[in-house]
C-alpha cells in the first residue's frame, strides 16, 4: 500500500476536539466577565427618558429605563408608574457588555411603548427598581400631549429637525458649566468643564468669550482639537454633549468666589423653505436650499464657596501647600571619598498645585561643599485630577573624612481630603567619607553630578611670562559677518515668535484658519480641474471648478457649504466692501459652472482653458477684497 503522508478522518476524535475547543472559550469568556464583574464593573444606577416629549394624541412614544453597573442584567423589571393618559403597547429590551481599558461596562435597556390617549400637560413620575435591597429611582419626566400631532414633535433619538426658516427651539442647544465641588479649600483643585448640549444640528462654533480666571491658579486640561461626542439624558430629554473646556482652578483666598460664564458662537442648520421654481427643481443644490443660523450661546456664572484653611493645628513652618503629597530624600551612594561629587535628591509627588510648594529646607553639614538644586518638574493632567512630581538635585563634595549626616526634610501640608495638616519628613542619610587622593576644584551653580565631576578634570594653568600682543589686520565687528551673526539670532526668535502666535490662532480661532486655507484649496481644485480639459470630460472640469469657487466662499465668509444662500453672500460681500463687478463676475462664473455641468452641449479645449482663466481672475480679484 502507499503511503500519502494524511492522517485518516475520524470523526469521533474531530467531535471530541470541537468539544474540548468550545469548553476552553466558555471557560475563559466566564472568567473575563467574573473578573471584570468584581475588578471594573461601575456602580448601579438608573435612568430614564422619552423619545419625545411634545406628543400628539393617539399617537405613539416609547420610554425608555437604562439599568447599568454591576447587576444590571440581573436586576428585576422597573416599576412602572402608573399612567393614565397612555395606553401600554408592548416592551422590549436589549443588553450591552464593554470592556475599555480592563474595565467592564454592563448596561441594560428597556424600552415600554405606549400610544397617548389624554391631551394636556402631564408628567412621568419616577420609575423605582430594587437592587442589593436599595430602591432606586429616575427623575420625573414632563411631557405634552397635544391634539395636533404634527405640532410640535421632536424626537431625541434623531438631530430635531427645526420647522423651516427658523432657529433651535428653546432648550435644545445651550452651553453648561459645570463643577466636581460646590464647596473647596483655599488653593484646593476645583474642576469647571463646560459642554455643549444640543439636540439640532450644529455645523460649526467658535469661542467667543473665555471665562474670567482671576483669584485663581489655573491649569488647563488638553482636550482634542475636534471635541469627542457622548449621549447624555437631563430632564427626560437626550442630549448629543461635547466638552469645549475643561480646568482646574485653584482659589488663591476665602470667600464666595464666581466663575465667570463662558461664550460661544454656533452655526446651526436649518431648512429653508423651498420655492416652487422649476429652475430650483432643476438645479438641486444645497447652495439654494441650505442655510444655517448663527446662534450665541453663554454659560451660568456658577459660585462656589471657599473655606479658609483651619488654624487649630497649623504648624508654625506651614507655607500654603494644600494637596495629598509624599515626600522622599535619597543620596546615590553612602561611601564616598573626599573631593568626589555626591548626588541627593529630593522627590515631591502627590496630587494637588505643585507647581507652588516651597523649596525644601535642607540642612546640610558644613563639610559638604553645596551647589544650588537642579529643580524638575512634570504635571500629570488625568480625568479629574492634577498630579505631579517635583524632583530637587543637590550636588555635594565633601571636604573632610568622617561620618556625615544629611538631617530630616520636613515639609507641612494641608491634606484637604482629611482636613488635618500633615507633616512630611525625609529619612536622615548617612554617608561614611574617607580620605581621597584628588584634588577638586570649585564649580558654577545649577550643574548635575556628572557636570560637576567634569569639571575636576579641566585644569588651568597660570602663565608666568608677559603676553605680546600684535596689531589686528582687521577689525572682526566692521565685518559683515559679525553683523550677520548678531542679528540672526534675533530674527530667529521673532520668527518663531510670530509662527507660535500664527499657530496658536489657527488652533483657537476657526474663521481665522479657514480664511487661510480658502486659497490653497481653490487652487488645488483648479489644478484638478486642469485634468479635465477635454470636451468628454466637460462635467468633471467645470464640477472642480464650481466646488472649488464655493469652498473659496465658504472658508472666507466662515460659512458652511450647505449653508450658503447666494442673497445672503452678497449681502456680506457687500459688506466686507466687494465692488458689485467683482461680486457679479464671481457669481457669473458659478451660474456658467452650473449651466455646463447640466448642459447638452459640450466646449472645446479652447473655451474651457479660456474660462478657467477667466475663474482664476475672478478669486485673484476677490482676494483684494477678502
Amino acid at each position: 500500500m502507499k503511503k500519502t503522508g494524511k492522517m485518516p478522518y475520524n470523526e469521533k476524535s474531530d467531535t471530541i476536539m470541537m468539544n474540548e475547543y468550545r469548553k476552553r472559550i466558555f471557560v475563559t469568556l466566564a472568567c473575563l466577565l467574573t473578573a471584570g464583574a468584581v475588578f471594573g464593573a461601575d456602580d448601579f444606577s438608573i435612568q430614564a427618558h422619552v423619545d419625545q416629549t411634545v406628543i400628539g394624541l393617539n399617537q405613539q412614544f416609547t420610554l425608555s429605563v437604562e439599568l447599568s453597573g454591576k447587576g444590571a442584567n440581573s436586576v428585576s423589571n422597573p416599576e412602572l408608574p402608573a399612567m393614565d393618559f397612555a395606553a401600554f403597547m408592548g416592551s422590549g429590551s436589549s443588553q450591552n457588555i464593554q470592556f475599555i481599558n480592563g474595565k467592564m461596562s454592563v448596561s441594560k435597556t428597556i424600552s415600554y411603548h405606549f400610544t397617548a390617549t389624554a391631551a394636556g400637560q402631564f408628567e412621568i413620575e419616577a420609575v423605582k427598581v430594587i437592587h442589593d435591597n436599595k430602591t432606586y429611582e429616575t427623575d420625573p419626566i414632563a411631557i405634552q400631549i397635544v391634539s395636533n400631532s404634527q405640532q410640535g414633535t421632536a424626537r431625541s433619538g434623531q438631530q430635531a429637525k427645526p420647522v423651516q426658516g427658523s432657529g433651535p427651539a428653546e432648550g435644545d442647544l445651550f452651553l453648561r458649566a459645570t463643577v466636581n465641588k460646590k464647596r473647596a479649600y483655599q488653593n484646593e483643585p476645583v474642576v469647571v468643564t463646560f459642554d455643549l448640549y444640543t439636540r439640532v444640528d450644529v455645523a460649526s462654533f467658535g469661542l467667543s468669550k473665555l471665562p474670567a480666571t482671576t483669584g485663581f491658579w489655573v491649569e488647563e486640561f488638553p482636550l482634542p482639537q475636534t471635541p469627542q461626542t457622548r449621549s447624555e439624558i437631563l430632564e427626560g430629554k437626550q442630549y448629543t454633549v461635547a466638552t469645549l473646556k475643561k480646568m482646574a482652578l485653584f482659589p488663591m483666598s476665602e470667600g464666595v468666589k464666581t466663575i465667570a460664564p463662558m461664550s460661544v458662537e454656533c452655526d446651526v442648520r436649518v431648512r429653508k423653505k423651498r420655492s416652487r421654481s422649476m429652475f430650483d427643481d432643476f438645479f438641486n443644490d444645497s447652495f439654494f436650499y441650505g442655510q444655517t443660523q448663527r446662534k450665541a450661546l453663554s454659560s451660568k456664572a456658577v459660585q462656589i464657596q471657599v473655606l479658609p484653611l483651619p488654624e487649630t493645628g497649623k504648624p508654625d513652618d506651614f507655607s500654603g501647600a494644600v494637596g495629598q503629597f509624599k515626600m522622599s530624600g535619597k543620596a546615590d551612594k553612602t561611601d564616598a571619598k573626599t573631593n568626589e561629587a555626591i548626588s541627593y535628591k529630593i522627590v515631591i509627588s502627590g496630587e494637588g498645585n505643585i507647581r507652588t510648594l516651597p523649596e525644601p529646607d535642607v540642612v546640610f553639614s558644613p563639610d559638604f561643599e553645596v551647589y544650588p538644586p537642579k529643580k524638575t518638574e512634570k504635571i500629570n493632567r488625568d480625568g479629574n485630577r492634577i498630579s505631579g512630581v517635583q524632583t530637587y538635585e543637590y550636588v555635594l563634595v565633601p571636604r573632610v573624612a568622617g561620618l556625615q549626616k544629611i538631617k530630616p526634610v520636613r515639609l507641612s501640608v494641608f491634606n484637604p481630603k482629611t482636613g488635618a495638616y500633615e507633616i512630611l519628613k525625609t529619612r536622615e542619610v548617612n554617608i561614611r567619607v574617607t580620605k581621597g587622593s584628588e584634588m577638586f576644584t570649585a564649580a558654577p551653580s545649577g550643574l548635575s553630578k556628572e557636570e560637576v565631576r567634569l569639571i575636576g578634570q579641566d585644569i588651568r594653568f597660570i602663565k608666568t611670562e608677559t603676553p605680546v600682543f600684535r596689531k589686528i589686520g582687521r577689525i572682526f565687528y566692521r565685518q559683515p559677518l559679525f553683523w550677520i551673526i548678531l542679528i540672526a539670532p534675533l530674527l530667529s526668535i521673532a520668527s518663531a515668535f510670530g509662527y507660535r502666535r500664527h499657530l496658536n490662532r489657527l488652533y483657537g480661532d476657526v474663521a481665522y484658519a479657514r480664511g487661510r486655507r480658502a486659497t490653497k484649496q481653490v487652487k488645488k481644485r483648479f489644478t484638478g480641474a486642469r485634468e479635465y480639459l477635454k470636451s468628454d470630460t466637460q462635467k468633471s472640469f467645470y464640477s472642480e471648478i464650481h466646488k472649488g469657487l464655493m469652498s473659496y466662499l465658504g472658508d472666507k465668509l466662515n460659512i458652511a457649504e450647505s449653508g450658503m444662500i447666494s442673497e445672503e453672500v452678497r449681502k456680506l460681500l457687500a459688506v466686507r466692501g466687494v465692488p458689485e463687478s467683482s461680486v457679479e463676475g464671481y457669481f457669473g462664473c458659478m451660474q456658467t459652472c452650473d449651466m455646463m455641468r447640466f448642459s447638452p452641449s459640450g466646449s472645446d479645449e479652447e473655451e474651457m482653458k479660456k474660462f478657467l482663466k477667466k475663474a482664476e481672475n475672478a478669486v485673484s480679484d476677490m482676494d483684494k477684497y477678502l
